[in-house]
């Protein structure tokens, strides 16, 4: 797990825009009906929330890219892009975990009750990762630490597998396939160094995160985020 942000009704945002960053999530909203929970699976599209209906408590729980696949037990290519009820994925076990919040007074009680929940997910043996899950997480750290994004085919050389077997255990795993997925992280580099000055030099920016020139940073930008790195920028809020 990444870790968790619990939000009461006073302090939402108007509204909740989630960029695609290789990560997933879990979300439970805490009402006096025992409210319900969802998991948001990794993202080639950006989803966004109006902040109108909200219950007076939501927690959400994030994980680390190549983390979930243990706490939801099914390829995470089956959740790219979806928001799905928790129930769907644990059955009767996500109705209990609500129930047990809902009684629990107090936040740091209730965070408990979610953590063991999720711990004992771990421990139980019900749910195996794939076992090429460790392939997939070297590979998380080698474009992670990669100066430039490596090909597919040059990534699966270094780690000893053939890029078929890569692509198949990126889409368990992480949900996306490896190219897709360095292109995620181009794009969150490209966010992070637009956050560090007051007026982005786009162009420059494009050169020093692994894009052709601007021109291919803003087409990737429409298609991940559904804006302009410009218009993206004007927004409020722009991404959490």
């Amino acid at each position: 797990m990444r870790g968790f942000r619990a939000v009461t009704r006073g302090e939402q945002a108007p509204s909740y825009v989630r960029l695609p960053d290789g990560e997933s999530e879990l979300v439970i909203r805490l009402d006096d009906t025992h409210g319900d929970a969802y998991v948001i699976g990794t993202r080639l599209m950006p989803l966004q929330k109006g902040g109108a209906d909200v219950p007076p408590l939501a927690i959400a729980v994030r994980f680390k890219v190549a983390g979930a696949y243990p706490f939801f037990g099914v390829p995470m290519g089956e959740l790219t892009n979806r928001v799905i009820p928790l129930d769907t994925l644990w059955g009767p076990e996500g109705g209990r975990m609500r129930e047990q919040l809902h009684e629990r007074p107090g936040l740091e009680a209730k965070l408990g009750v979610l953590q063991d929940t999720l711990e004992a997910r771990l421990r139980g043996g019900d749910v195996f990762e794939p076992s090429s899950a460790h392939v997939v997480r070297r590979a998380v750290r080698v474009i992670a630490q990669a100066r430039e994004l490596p090909r597919v085919d040059a990534l699966a050389k270094a780690l000893g597998v053939s890029e078929r077997q890569l692509r198949r255990a990126f889409e368990d795993v992480v949900g996306l396939g490896p190219k897709a997925y360095a292109r995620v992280v181009r794009l969150q580099r490209a966010l992070r160094a637009s956050r560090r000055v007051v007026t982005p030099d786009w162009g420059a920016i494009a050169a020093a995160t692994g894009y052709y020139d601007q021109a291919h940073l803003i087409s990737d930008f429409r298609g991940l985020t559904g804006h302009t790195p410009g218009a993206l920028l004007r927004r409020s809020p722009p991404w959490p």
